[in-house]
């Protein structure tokens, strides 16, 4: 680390070394030029000298020309000099000779006071310029020329008057000044300058040893898929050739069908690898410069027809409408047929392979004027404008996405223009997103003589290999095709993928590739298969059907098997399923994304059927274990609900069981009191008459005070009783209607005394299953509730007189009884509360909090739902929820309008 401060130092001086070697070079030439500016120019001067010195002139007329002559020399030495040491002395006199031949002028003439002495700011900053001076020359020469002029001056036999001296001394020294800036910043510029020029030059050094690396590397590269091609050509060719000796022996000997599958598949994707082999090919001898045209007379109507007759079934598969029309002027042309053949394949399987079911792909081809001219027009998707220019450069594609629709390498549309341009011909294309395709070749062409071979049937030339590579060029992967969930048709295929177990797992297995599909469902026995074509669809058969593993590609249209992956696991009811991602990827990266998104396992294709099995056998292992522990965790989570409501149970028991061993004893405690006291008022009473007529109503009023005490007493103990029994029974029915009517009544006289308007709205009769008494004493609780709220409301906040009002609704199962009052209102944090024991927001010895508590147990017992909406100062609302009864055959409970009759 000591070392990098002292690279770049070093490199700076090395680079002003060289910046001065540089500079020596041209400042020789510059010197040379400047010799001869001075020489002229001081002889030039003997005019002003003529002028200025006439007396002198011709004394000034020998120092210039010696001046002169002492240049010529120095002009001369400079072109003779080889060092560059030496050339920069010699031209330090091109700056002192003018310097001392004016200096003595000025001595000769005026000293000081001499005009002179201008002509040593024209010496600083001319010769400054023309030299390119250093700023340690500059220093140099404007040192000289200061001491030479101030020479002058002393012997001088005239005395100079000061401030005239001042002035001149002052200009110089100005002068000097600039010339000392201009000569450092012009060098610091000029060293930049070099600096940048020496960056530049070795950059283009690099740039050319790149290019030349790059050079040879693609030439390397071409020799490379030149070598491969050829290699992989022989083996593919042989195995294409056993596989259709295979289908031959399977059809003569009707073998499983299972089998002709496989071979099927084996063939058709075998010759898309051919195909992709040989559009490389043909690419490299472009590359190499072996792409020779070979014209053969050709009838190109009878060609076109047999050529597209041939492409017919590929378009019936995907329900795509292929038409054709050729028009010639001449009997046949002649025309590099298999180029020709390849431009026409590629573009009609592209057009076959973008367009939608029913669609129409339309070719073209006029033969005229020596030009044969193809479009192939379709009204499939279309490219958008901004990606048209790039659609016939090479490898490039117009969805590189990983949830691309349409497989492909990028090569097709390269080769065509490739080819058209091998033919001298020229490719283009016109296209509207969302309308269509249209491309156009034109090709230079002539008329030939008739040619007498079968033009009906090109696919003929070449014998086996030639037609196998025909097959090849006809070989598209296609678009994703719909239905392609074929059933399972190996009975026993190897390897076995799950247990027998009675349980067969569900597999989801999403691809967008039909054959891959294919292939994986004929690896799995014991398991079902659902398939999915696509991301989106694969997202919804999982949210529908809930499978165990699920086998996901990561390129796939719609949505990539990433996202599947990070959607599945971000849903609630698909988290738990096993993903096994499987990509043709085999990058780090890729495995780290899938990974992230929650993928459970990786499988790189080409991958073993074995480690399939066994990845997918393990996957569906641990599936189960953790449908094991869920439900077990169901069942615990239900089991500690169980213990929770328990515990409150047999709290809530213990309570009432305490507080009912206290209530017995207050009771009995109370009961005999309370029957004496009453008996007591009782016979008071009688005294009333005895009393005199003004003593009698303070008298009964005292006896009622009394008699209210006790009966509030009395109900205390009542509501205790009640409580804390516990009676449950609710056999045999209750009318609603005449329950509400009882209750009303009973709180009567406290609505009335209260001013209290109260609304009673019910149907004839409400039957619900119930006790009678029991539900009186709900309805008296709510009541005399609305009373006091009434009552509160009235003297906290004042306001209108009380309401009350009641009514019974029946719907098909249930009877509604809405109580409403304009009361105080319940507080929100109340509202939970007012049905526990104890529990009263009134003044202490108002109430005991256990009346809405009894209400609610008994409520409970009668399986009625409560709602309650309030709003304090305002209004409160309950709604009491009755279920209808319905009775059986065998139910002999006497109803109430069977007692009525």
């Amino acid at each position: 680390m000591a070392e990098d401060p002292v690279k770049p130092l070093a490199a700076r001086a090395q680079l002003r070394r060289e910046f001065r070697t540089y500079e020596d070079g041209v400042a020789l030439e510059n010197a040379r030029r400047a010799t001869v500016f001075a020489a002229v120019f001081m002889l030039a001067g003997w005019s002003l000298d003529l002028v200025v010195y006439p007396e002198e002139s011709f004394i000034f007329l020998l120092v210039r020309a010696l001046s002169a002559i002492l240049l010529a020399g120095i002009f001369y030495a400079l072109g003779k000099s080889e060092r560059p040491q030496s050339t920069a002395r010699i031209a330090r006199g091109i700056a002192l000779i003018p310097l001392i031949a004016i200096c003595a002028m000025i001595a000769i003439e005026d000293g000081g006071e001499s005009t002179y002495y201008a002509g040593l700011n024209l010496i600083l900053v001319g010769l400054s310029l023309l030299l390119r001076w250093s700023f340690k020359n500059s220093l140099t020469m404007i040192a000289a020329c200061f001491a030479c002029y101030l020479a002058s001056v002393a012997i001088s036999s005239t005395d100079a008057d000061f401030p005239i001296l001042f002035g001149n001394l002052y200009f110089l020294f100005v002068t000097s000044v600039f010339v000392l800036a201009g000569s450092y910043f012009y060098e610091n510029l000029r060293f930049s300058e070099y600096c940048l020029n020496a960056e530049v030059e070795r950059s283009r050094e690099l740039l050319k040893s790149q290019n030349q690396k790059l050079s040879e590397l693609d030439e390397a590269k071409t020799r490379f898929f030149a070598n491969i091609s050829h290699e992989l050509r022989t083996p593919l060719t042989i195995m294409l050739g056993i596989t259709e000796q295979l289908k031959r022996i399977c059809r003569a000997r009707n073998s499983d069908p299972a089998v002709a599958e496989m071979t099927t598949m084996l063939e058709q994707n075998g010759l898309r690898l051919l195909k992709l082999i040989d559009d490389l090919l043909d690419l490299v001898r472009f590359d190499t410069g072996h792409a020779e045209v070979k014209p053969q007379p050709t009838d190109i109507a009878a060609h076109i027809n047999g050529l597209l007759r041939s492409l017919r079934h590929l378009s019936e598969q995907d329900k795509v409408a292929l038409l054709w029309e050729c028009d010639s002027a001449y009997d046949a042309i002649s025309i590099d047929r298999d180029k020709f053949d390849k431009i026409l394949l590629n573009l009609v399987i592209n057009a076959i392979k973008f367009t939608p079911s029913g669609g129409t792909i339309q070719i073209n081809v006029t033969a005229r004027d020596n030009t044969l001219t193809l479009t192939v027009s379709d009204n499939g998707v279309g490219i958008s404008p901004e990606v048209l220019p790039r659609i016939f450069e090479r490898f490039w594609q117009v969805d590189t996405s990983s949830t691309r629709k349409f497989q492909g390498a990028g090569i097709g549309l390269a080769l065509v223009r490739a080819l058209a341009e091998a033919m001298h011909g020229s490719a283009k294309a016109e296209s509207r997103l969302g309308h269509g395709t249209t491309f156009t070749i034109e090709l230079p062409t002539e008329a030939a003589e008739p040619c007498t071979e079968d033009a009906d049937n090109p696919l003929k030339e070449g014998g086996k290999i030639a037609e196998l590579h025909r097959k090849a060029a006809l070989a598209i992967p296609g678009k994703i095709k719909n239905g392609d969930s074929t059933a399972n048709p190996l009975a026993e295929p190897i390897p076995t993928i799950g247990k027998p177990n009675g349980a067969r797992p569900l597999v989801l297995i999403a691809d967008d590739e039909p054959d891959i599909r294919r292939f994986l469902r004929m690896q799995m026995s014991n398991v079902d298969v659902i398939e999915a074509r696509d991301g989106a669809e694969a997202l919804e058969i999982a949210r529908q059907k809930h499978p165990q593993v699920a086998l996901v590609d990561h390129m796939m249209p719609e949505i990539d098997g990433v996202e599947v992956c990070r959607q599945i696991r971000a849903n609630h009811s698909t988290r738990g399923m096993a993903l096994i991602m499987l990509t043709a990827r085999a990058d780090e990266q890729t495995k780290l994304n899938a990974l992230e998104a929650g993928a459970n396992d990786f499988l790189v294709k080409p991958f073993s059927t074995a480690e399939l099995a066994l990845r997918l056998e393990n996957q569906i292992a641990m599936a189960r274990i953790r449908h094991e522990i869920s439900e077990l965790n169901t069942e615990l989570n239900a089991a500690l609900e169980q213990i929770k409501d328990n515990e409150v149970l047999m709290v809530r028991n213990e309570k009432l069981s305490s507080l009912g061993r206290m209530s017995a004893g207050i009771i009995h405690e109370i009961n005999n009191p309370l029957n004496y006291a009453g008996a007591g008022i009782h016979a008071l009473a009688t005294f009333t008459k005895t009393l005199p007529e003004e003593e009698r109503e303070e008298y009964e009023d005292i006896l009622k005070d009394i008699r209210e005490g006790i009966e509030r007493v009395s109900q205390i103990v009542i509501d205790l009783r009640k409580f804390t029994r516990g009676d449950s029974s609710t056999t045999g029915d209750a009318d609603l209607c005449e329950i509400l009517g009882r209750a009303h009544r009973m709180v009567k006289h406290q609505i009335g005394k209260g001013g209290i308007e109260f609304k009673l709205e019910t149907p004839d009769v409400a039957i619900i299953r119930g006790n009678p008494n029991q539900l009186v004493q709900v309805f008296i609780n709510f009541f005399q509730n609305s009373v006091d709220a009434i009552h509160q409301r009235i003297e906290e906040h004042g306001g209108d007189t009380g309401h009350i009002e009641a009514s019974i609704k029946q719907s098909e199962q249930n009877f509604t009884v809405t109580l409403r009052d304009n009361g105080i209102g319940i507080p929100e944090e109340n509202i939970q509360k007012i049905f526990d024991p104890f529990f009263t927001s009134k003044d202490v010895g108002k109430g005991m909090g256990l009346g809405l508590a009894i209400t609610h147990q008994i409520l409970k017992t009668h399986h009625a739902h409560i709602d309650i909406d309030s709003k304090p100062g305002e209004f409160t609302e309950f709604r009491l929820i009755f279920p209808i009864p319905t009775y059986g055959d065998e139910d002999d409970t006497e109803s109430v309008l069977d007692q009525s009759n």
